[in-house]
Parts: structure tokens; C-alpha cells; sequence
């Protein structure tokens, strides 16, 4: 566990007609700025990022806006550039992943308070101090960094979201179930420390998400749900200082595919979401058989197919996987499966 400072976003503020209300939410939460950088992509401008430059505009707030197609180093550099030449004193991350990612680091990196408005719930990373960088191998990188100042999130615009992006969210936020399982494996092993206010913040949304049964996931109950279930994800590795409450062994396996097979074929929700049903079974973990029926109740993709991957190839991936992190002791450095072993879970599985 870190122990630096803990830092936490200021608000969250999660309902409906949230961009139609940003200057009351900005005015409520004190926060004060001149000019502001809005970052969107090729698609989150036309669905409401016009709009937030309109609002802005209107009470003569100088607003500059930048687009953000690739999470990637040379983009990073490319906004912090921006933000150095214009000195806003507000960023606006309006996107998904690859527009928050890049907005976090580089506001961060110049000390600059950050919004956080997702246009999807894909991943915990809206509320995170995480951000995940490509680096010039198109490898994913993992930063840590500062949260976002505020996080506000407007079901109207998510639930716009391709579906396939709200079951990558489902499946990150029921994969904490495996990574929190590990942590307390590492901490009964004396391993490592734990922070046993942040696993329990960590695993309860994806516990709720399974107590609420398979809704349809575009639905405002379960929309709500899952965003508070990724929020409080995102505060469980800002107590703890790391992305070990979320990240486990379901973790280097998906970075493992992200390493032997580039550019990775699923979302990272869906890598995350797909292995987590191999860690689970080989923890014996007592949500295994839960999230396994939740996910073939809503349609979650939780076949190796869907990351183009066949057995061998996962194989290959799951015997690697113990050299991403080699500190962060998860039950692949537990029990150490061999390839009869992975092939058996694969199996029992039906991955």
C-alpha cells in the first residue's frame, strides 16, 4: 500500500441533465476558472461537447477545445503541449477511455484541476488516479497519477453509449471480485499489506451489480448502478494508493494478451472481464459460478474467440503473466498452473 497522501475527487455528481446544469454543478462545488480546455473526440462533440463550449462561451469563459483519438504518448505530449501554450486553468475530459486517459495525465502533469465527464462506462478509470498510456510499441502503459477534481456523469449521455462499451464496464467492475480475492490472498500469505476499506469499496459494486440480477443494462437502475460500482472502484486505488484493488490476476492476463498480442482485438473491460473467469475458477472464488451466470444473462462475450485468441495462445499468455507486476502476488504466483492445468480450467470454464 502507498503511503503518499490520499487524494480523492472533490464531487461526484451522477443523474440526469447533467451537462444541461454544468455551470450550477461547477458554481456549487467553488470551482472558479477563466479559461477552460475541453477535450472530446470525433463523435463526444457532436453529443454534447458543442454544447458544453456553448455554455461556457455564453458567460465569456475563453474556451479552447482539442481532439483526442489515440490514448498514446505522442497524443499525451500533444496536450500537454496545448495546455503549457494556452495556460487554461481548467481541463474538460468529455469522452470515453481514450479522451479521460490522456486528459488525467496531462492535466495532472501540469497541475491543472480535471473534470471527468465519461460518455461511457467502460472502465473504472472516470474516477481513478490511473491513466492508461500507449507507449511507442502500442503497449499499454499504467500511470499513476492524480483523480480528477470532479467526476460528474449524465445517465442521458450514457446510456447513448454502444452496448458493447456498458458490458466492457460490467466486466471490469465484476473482475474487482478476482482482484480483491488476490489481495487478501497476498495479505494471508503476509505478501502484502491491504487496506481492507479499500478491497471492501472495490468488490461492492460488483456485488451489487449481481444482487440486482441481469436488468437490461441500458436501463437507468442499472446504468446508475454500474456507475456508482465504477466510481467507487476508481476511490478504492485512490485510498490505496495503486491499482492493486482493482488489479489482480485478471489484470496480467490482460496485459499479458496486451504484450504477446498486439494491438489487442477487445476492450479492456472485456480482456479484464473474460480472464477474470479463469482467475475466479482457480481461486475456487465463491462468485465464480454467480458472475458466470450473470454474464451469459446479459450477453457479456465470455469466450477467448472474442479476443481472437485460441488455447495455445492463452496458454502462452497465462504462463507469462507472473512477469507483468512479479511483486503483486496473486494466485497465479500461488498456485503457478502449468499448461495441463490451464488447459483443464479452460475446460471447466468453456472459455
Amino acid at each position: 500500500m502507498s503511503d503518499t497522501t490520499v487524494i480523492l475527487p472533490q464531487f461526484v455528481e451522477l443523474g440526469t441533465n447533467k451537462i444541461t446544469g454544468l455551470l450550477h454543478i461547477l458554481k456549487k462545488h467553488q470551482v472558479a476558472y477563466n479559461k477552460a480546455l475541453l477535450l472530446h473526440d470525433d463523435n463526444t462533440i457532436n453529443i454534447g461537447g458543442n454544447d458544453i463550449i456553448t455554455t461556457l462561451r455564453e458567460t465569456n469563459i475563453r474556451v479552447i477545445n482539442q481532439t483526442v483519438e489515440n490514448s498514446d504518448e505522442k497524443t499525451a505530449r500533444r496536450i500537454k503541449g496545448t495546455i503549457k501554450e494556452n495556460s487554461p486553468d481548467l481541463v474538460i475530459g468529455f469522452g470515453g477511455g481514450k479522451v479521460l486517459d490522456v486528459a488525467k495525465l496531462a492535466a495532472a502533469d501540469n497541475n491543472v484541476r480535471f473534470i471527468s465527464i465519461p460518455t461511457t462506462l467502460s472502465n473504472d478509470g472516470l474516477a481513478s488516479p490511473v491513466s492508461v498510456i500507449k507507449d511507442d510499441d502500442n503497449i499499454p502503459i499504467s500511470h499513476i497519477t492524480k483523480p480528477p477534481h470532479g467526476v460528474i456523469i449524465d445517465i442521458d449521455i450514457v446510456k447513448k453509449a454502444p452496448l458493447r462499451h456498458l458490458m466492457a464496464g460490467v466486466g471490469d467492475l465484476l473482475s474487482n471480485l478476482s482482484a480483491v480475492f488476490d489481495a487478501r490472498l497476498a495479505h494471508e500469505k503476509k505478501q502484502e499489506q491491504i487496506d481492507t476499506n479499500a478491497l471492501e469499496l472495490a468488490e461492492v459494486g460488483g456485488k451489487r451489480l449481481l444482487e440486482l440480477g441481469a436488468k437490461k443494462i441500458d436501463s437507468p437502475v442499472f446504468l446508475e448502478n454500474l456507475a456508482q460500482g465504477l466510481v467507487k472502484s476508481g476511490f478504492a486505488m485512490c485510498l490505496f494508493g495503486t491499482s492493486r484493488p482493482a488489479s489482480g490476476s485478471e489484470h496480467k492476463i490482460s496485459h499479458s494478451i496486451d504484450h504477446y498480442f498486439p494491438p489487442s482485438k477487445g476492450l479492456h473491460g472485456e480482456q479484464v472481464g473474460i480472464a477474470a473467469l479463469f482467475t475466479m475458477a482457480l481461486q475456487k472464488n465463491s462468485y465464480y459460478e454467480a458472475v458466470s451466470s450473470f454474464y451469459k444473462k446479459i450477453g457479456f462475450p465470455g469466450k477467448l474467440s472474442h479476443l481472437g485468441l485460441n488455447q495455445e495462445e492463452f496458454i502462452r499468455v497465462v504462463l507469462n503473466a507472473t512477469r507483468i507486476r512479479p511483486v503483486r502476488y496473486t494466485i497465479l504466483e500461488h498456485v503457478r498452473p502449468s499448461a495441463d492445468d490451464i488447459k483443464g480450467l479452460l475446460k471447466k470454464t468453456n472459455l
